[in-house]
């Protein structure tokens, strides 16, 4: 149950280590941001969501819904969109279920009920967007912190550094990457 909360970061690496693989696509331009977008050349092109529930017999059941914008993506988003077909890719529906499923698989495999979580933690900052970058974390309760986005610690919760130095942890939060001044104006040291 404890290992629960890593889940996000397992369903993340899963599908972008899926749609990778797929034919078109530059596995170098496919990156996860933090906890569980998949970005497709700076875009949003995969949103995932879980959720979970105790059930009769008290076995806990989880739920990972995947959005992935195939050929088409939100135009009202307050963020970049992305498409697998803009970035290239010219496959079947049947074909990007497969990668992501399979994807999917080979994570969870890995993970192993947070058995190696670690070996996931690792996995999934090789392919961060954002890490050492300025960062605003829009908080559940409508507030919202800006920093640099340092890491994740080992429970996979983000690490902020904020202008002042200390750092924070948030196991919730959507994640903005902001624009960037080099050498550590704008108040963050780098």
């Amino acid at each position: 149950m404890a290992a629960l909360s890593n889940l996000p970061l397992v369903a993340a690496l899963g599908a972008r280590d899926g749609l990778a693989r797929l034919r078109g696509l530059d596995p170098d331009t496919v990156e996860i941001k933090w906890p569980n977008d998949v970005l497709v050349g700076g875009g949003k092109a995969v949103g995932i969501l879980l959720e979970s529930e105790r059930l009769a017999n008290g076995r806990q059941a989880v739920v990972i819904g995947c959005g992935v914008n195939v050929a088409h993506g939100p135009t009202q988003a307050p963020y970049q969109v992305a498409t697998l077909r803009s970035a290239g890719v010219d496959a079947s529906l049947d074909d990007v279920f497969f990668a992501l499923a399979s994807g999917m698989r080979q994570a969870l495999d890995i993970w192993s009920s947070g058995r190696h979580f670690a070996l996931i933690r690792e996995r999934w900052l090789g392919h961060a967007r954002g890490v050492g970058e300025p960062c605003r974390v829009n908080l559940p309760d409508g507030s919202a912190i800006s920093g640099l986005l340092r890491d994740l610690d080992e429970n996979g919760r983000l690490i902020l550094e904020l202008p002042g130095g200390e750092l924070r942890l948030f196991s919730a939060g959507d994640l903005f990457l902001l624009p960037g001044a080099p050498n550590g104006r704008d108040g963050f040291a780098n």
